[in-house]
């Protein structure tokens, strides 16, 4: 039997260059990696993570008034927060969850995003799971974005059934950037459209 794998590995190799070997132990890494629940998660999300791109501004024009903005939500210190109160500055609301594999290979982006603009954007990253459970996975991650769990249905203008989901709204209620899916958040274009709104 050594004789006859011995064999099929010189015709292989025969066959193959240096660089297709590598690709195809890579992709059997890759799908042993994707069989075991645990890193079935970390691989997806690193995958996603290089194949995002940054979004553009919405081209259906959306406006938001007080009432679409009135859904509950609870703080991470336990306080009821409506999304309401932060009318009149830029909002940034991103929903998403721990377990979703696109939710967390955006958050990095985010976190800079974040840290760009903290105290000029009011940023909302909303979950139904519980305030223990993402703030144990930011711990982890080493994220101090504010977490807020949803606590009531929210309005259909923010209503998805998809995450993660993301909305830039302008300080005149207008959805400037309302993306389904994982985006790339640190960058430019993105950029350019916050400090649009912050002149």
């Amino acid at each position: 039997m050594s004789g006859f794998l011995k064999d099929q590995w010189t015709k292989y190799r025969r066959r193959k260059t240096t660089v297709g070997i590598i690709l195809d132990f890579l992709f059997f890494a890759l799908l042993i990696g994707m069989i075991i629940p645990d890193s079935r998660k970390v691989i997806s999300s690193t995958i996603i993570r290089y194949t995002m791109f940054q979004p553009g501004e919405n081209s259906e024009v959306i406006f938001v008034d007080e009432s679409d903005l009135s859904w509950k939500l609870i703080s991470e210190d336990g306080k009821v927060v409506y999304p309401k109160q932060s009318l009149g500055k830029p909002i940034f609301i991103n929903f998403w969850a721990t377990w979703c594999p696109p939710c967390i290979a955006e958050m990095p982006s985010l976190q800079k995003l974040y840290d760009r603009y903290k105290g000029k954007v009011d940023f909302y990253l909303v979950s139904t799971e519980s305030i223990d459970v993402m703030k144990r996975h930011f711990e982890k991650k080493g994220f101090d974005m504010p977490i807020y769990k949803l606590a009531g249905r929210v309005s259909e203008k923010f209503y998805s059934q998809k995450i993660p989901t993301s909305f830039l709204i302008s300080p005149d209620g207008k959805i400037v950037i309302l993306k389904q899916g994982a985006a790339d958040w640190d960058g430019k274009r993105v950029f350019e459209t916050v400090d649009s709104m912050l002149k």
